[in-house]
């Protein structure tokens, strides 16, 4: 009962849109860290029977795992090249003026998507902040 209101919170405070989608990611990041701590003690397939999964699920998420690295990775390479040109480019304007590039370089890439890895990665560029500007009437440049 209480662990269940601790991971409602978790997830809430961590975005995640529901409680499962919390105890999955957490299952494999918990099952990567016993075989890393294990080096070889233990057989992958004991440790993942430990956490209810097959091993076949330990390579496929793996697998998924690298493959949006190597999206990622190919992302911001394409993202670094455009903003030496333009730093300060928001990411709609990138979207729009890389959809060659990435169309290019056989990826499919939306605006959330670039929004999450930019964001992941700290590349967003912040709004700059607005001063008021007020108009002095009684200055002595008149018509």
């Amino acid at each position: 009962m209480v662990q269940d209101c601790y991971l409602e919170v978790a997830a809430e405070d961590l975005g995640y849109k529901s409680v499962n989608e919390l105890k999955k990611k957490a299952t494999y990041k918990a099952l990567i860290k016993a075989k890393v701590k294990s080096k070889g003690f233990v057989s992958l397939t004991t440790i993942s029977h430990c956490f209810g999964l097959k091993r076949d699920a330990y390579y496929k998420y793996k697998a998924r795992a690298d493959k949006r690295l190597k999206l990622e990775q190919q992302i911001l390479n394409i993202v670094r090249k455009k903003r030496k040109s333009l730093p300060r480019e928001g990411v709609r304007k990138l979207k729009v003026s890389l959809d060659h590039e990435f169309i290019k370089a056989n990826l499919k890439v939306g605006r959330d998507t670039l929004f999450n890895v930019l964001r992941k990665h700290n590349m967003l560029t912040l709004r700059k902040k607005t001063s008021a500007r007020t108009t002095k009437s009684y200055h002595r440049f008149y018509k």
